[in-house]
């Protein structure tokens, strides 16, 4: 049996901890991306075949615009985002350039006002056209911009409140969305989310804690 090779432990564990403390950064970089490809966590059942991607990015003092490209099966009806406090607790919320594909799209704000079904809560709601050329149907891209005092694209990075009372027991989910008419399940609809992302302050702690370690142990191989 070959000896335990401690120094190359020590690097590995460097090196790993490196990839997840930049993860973490990577998480509040502008801009800000989302990829919707389940779980399903609501609805009839099957998978939603392709993507949702949803990019956040800055667009000026107080501005982000948001694309939404829907590469599903089905069309997109809501589309739900958390937001930092801070923003939201201002007033002069105003959504511009919100004209979808022949009509247009509702944007709601409210703190842990709003429930994906079967998960909550979240504290945007964006609705989009169920009518038929509104729709924003598969391979349809949409771009919308939002302002508010002190927002930016690292302001969409929070979890959805699934301890709140009500919300469900699933999540939490940095972002969800309601797809309807769904070939995946039988022209029914679900709801899908971007999955289990670790948290940006987990992952920080998990990458200083492996360095510490790998500094552990290239010390014991020093003596």
């Amino acid at each position: 049996m070959s000896p335990i090779n401690f120094r190359k432990i020590a690097v590995s564990l460097a090196i790993f901890a490196v990839i997840a403390l930049g993860s973490a950064f990577t998480a509040n970089a502008d801009p800000v991306n989302f990829t919707l490809t389940g779980p399903d966590f609501s609805g009839s059942g099957n998978a939603v075949a392709g993507s949702i991607t949803v990019l956040i990015a800055n667009a000026g003092a107080n501005t982000v615009t948001v694309t939404v490209t829907n590469n599903t099966d089905g069309f997109l009806d809501q589309l739900y985002l958390n937001n930092t406090a801070a923003p939201l607790a201002n007033t002069g919320f105003v959504c511009t350039l919100c004209g979808a594909i022949g009509g247009d799209l509702g944007v709601t704000f409210g703190s842990n006002a709003f429930k994906a079904d079967g998960d909550g809560l979240f504290d945007i709601l964006v609705e989009f056209p169920q009518s038929g050329a509104d729709r924003l149907n598969p391979g349809e891209s949409i771009t919308f911009t939002l302002t508010a005092t002190g927002l930016t694209s690292d302001s969409f990075v929070d979890f959805s409140c699934s301890a709140c009372p009500g919300a469900g027991g699933n999540g939490p989910f940095r972002i969800a969305a309601h797809v309807q008419g769904t070939a995946s399940s039988g022209g029914g609809s679900v709801w899908i989310a971007e999955g289990n992302v670790p948290e940006p302050t987990s992952m920080v702690l998990l990458g200083s804690g492996l360095l510490g370690l790998a500094a552990g142990i290239r010390k014991r191989i020093r003596k």
